[in-house]
């Protein structure tokens, strides 16, 4: 016996506007934002199921043209109910029809009240696809003869995309930059704004990093939908990747950051960002799957004073004003910069730069040092990498501060007195980074004489003597005098991990000919008063009198050991 065509009732053949009524969702992001997106319109395909265009494109391959569209639906039903048997057409402009292969992972039947995405993809090997106005649900009867076609829902297609190039014939809207939106199509409320752009080297190679706001203005949980945010020049379009790797959800009424990287080429000029909503295709009987990518918003480049907010200026001490989303740094942690030194390295070919800072963990239970890197950047844009000491407590008990310092490494024709000081989180978007806090400060100027800064200690050199006595094997050792003030704040940590002070024996001809490391813990540290330090040996044949010694501070960074200078004596 031969199967009887599938059948609808009159009504889910009509073509139109069928808004979905009381007590059915709209199947469109239509949450208020500075940007009116039209919501999809959606269409009855049976009595209980409804069909939206999420997404068409035409875009053009090596041979020919790539079809794709991806149709959502929604049973309103209070049963499950099997989607019709059907082929998908599109019908271009010049009435010329294209059946799309179905995706193996289109679902043949929907559960009450659930949504479902059908994606269909066909490669044409022709260059003459023209616009497409129109996709359609058409019931073949393969049992009939002839066979008899049944068109189930003929929808219109407003939207379609046509790629980036100078010949598409659809553009998309451009919005400013800054400007809220949502993806138009998407069924998500979910609300992206664009806040931060930077572009960035590392190992992999040069990149953008585009940071976007989302926030959830609805009343339940959201997930953020599969989209990517490309680049475009006049020449061509580059191809950007969510940073998260695992899915985004937002809790009703949350905000969160989502992040992208568009790898780019060195020295290219952008003019947008495209929002780009993508699809998987995974053909029947196995075989590659393909992301299905369609263009839905532009959005302009931003200028240089768009993105460069000025960064305010910066007391010494206070407690600095981070991202309120940032999770680097936990709510109940309090960070203030305690030093910034830039200074002269005798016998280096660089400067060096050295900011300290102070955490404090203000709760009551033990909390987790924050991780986050820094950066130094000038009055003419050039940034110096911060280099994070080695070691650094993990954990910091409440009511207690640690001390953490970072290293610059900079060039000696650098003169600049002020900094814009930046501190990053290196996780979120790894292996780039995101900006969490800036600071407009300028640099302390090195004492002269009297007490000596170094956090949180305060020193100063009452007397500093150096002698000499010679072995047997006629080799040289050094002992230090000193007669120092040191004053210690309270209620800050001091571990092994705090820097030392090195005291450097140069002789005439500048080399290092002798040298001792002190520490500020341990038995034999440094105290108020007078003490004598033993300098290591060194041979006959490098000394030469008279000689000098420099102080300094010193750190064990990532990058090796960095010094401060605090002063020299002759």
């Amino acid at each position: 016996m031969k199967n009887k065509p599938w059948k609808t009732g009159l009504a889910a053949l009509v073509l139109g506007t069928m808004i979905v009524q009381g007590g059915i969702p709209v199947l469109a992001a239509d949450a208020t934002t500075s940007v009116v997106s039209a919501p999809s319109v959606n269409y009855g395909l049976t009595s209980d199921i409804r069909a939206a265009i999420k997404n068409a494109s035409v875009t053009p391959t090596a041979t020919g043209s790539q079809i794709s569209a991806t149709i959502r639906l929604y049973n309103g039903g209070a049963a499950q109910n099997r989607v019709p048997e059907h082929e998908l057409r599109v019908r271009t402009t010049s009435g010329v029809e294209y059946t799309l292969k179905p995706s193996a992972s289109n679902k043949d039947a929907l559960q009450p009240k659930e949504i479902s995405e059908l994606v269909y993809m066909a490669a044409i090997d022709s260059k003459e696809v023209t616009q497409i106005d129109q996709i359609s649900f058409v019931h073949v009867d393969i049992y009939s003869y002839p066979k008899v076609e049944t068109t189930l829902l003929a929808m219109p297609t407003a939207a379609v995309w046509y790629g980036t190039g100078s010949a598409a014939p659809q553009k998309l809207d451009i919005l400013n930059w800054g400007q809220a939106f949502t993806i138009p199509g998407v069924n998500s409320g979910l609300v992206y704004t664009p806040v931060e752009v930077s572009m960035q080297n590392t190992s992999t190679g040069r990149a953008t990093v585009v940071t976007v706001l989302a926030e959830n203005p609805g009343a339940g949980r959201e997930t953020v939908p599969a989209f990517r945010l490309d680049a475009q020049s006049e020449q061509k379009s580059y191809e950007g990747k969510r940073s998260e790797a695992d899915p985004v959800a937002l809790e009703a009424g949350e905000k969160k950051y989502i992040h992208f990287a568009i790898p780019v080429e060195n020295g290219v000029t952008f003019s947008n960002l495209i929002v780009v909503s993508t699809d998987t295709f995974t053909p029947k009987g196995g075989g590659q799957s393909t992301t299905l990518a369609t263009g839905k918003v532009a959005v302009e480049w931003p200028k240089s004073n768009q993105t460069a907010t000025a960064a305010p200026a910066y007391t010494i001490g206070t407690p600095i004003a981070f991202d309120a989303l940032t999770k680097v740094v936990d709510k109940k942690t309090e960070v203030s910069l305690m030093e910034l030194h830039l200074h002269e390295n005798p016998g280096e070919g660089y400067k060096t730069a050295v900011a300290k800072f102070k955490l404090t963990n203000t709760s009551d239970v033990p909390t987790a040092t924050p991780a986050f890197l820094s950066e130094l950047t000038n009055a003419q844009g050039v940034t110096y990498q911060g280099s994070r000491q080695s070691n650094v407590t993990t954990m910091m008990n409440p009511g207690l501060s640690y001390v953490v310092s970072y290293s610059y490494i900079v060039p000696q024709t650098e003169t600049s007195t002020g900094f814009t000081l930046k501190l990053l989180d290196g996780q979120s978007a790894a292996p780039y980074t995101t900006t969490i806090a800036s600071l407009q400060t300028n640099v302390q100027d090195e004492e002269t004489g009297g007490m000596i800064s170094m956090y949180p200690f305060d020193l100063k050199f009452n007397d500093v003597t150096v002698n000499t006595q010679t072995t047997a094997a006629l080799t040289y050792t050094y002992k230090f005098r000193l007669d120092l003030d040191i004053q210690q704040k309270e209620n800050v940590v001091v571990d092994n991990n705090f820097s030392k002070i090195r005291f450097e024996i140069v002789d005439t001809a500048g080399r290092v000919v002798g040298s001792k490391d002190a520490s500020f813990t341990g038995v034999n540290k440094l105290i108020s008063g007078k003490q004598t330090l033993d300098a290591s040996n060194i041979a006959s044949d490098q000394f030469s009198y008279p000689f000098t010694v420099n102080v300094y501070e010193i750190i064990d960074t990532q990058n090796g050991t960095a010094k401060r200078l605090l002063k020299t004596i002759k």
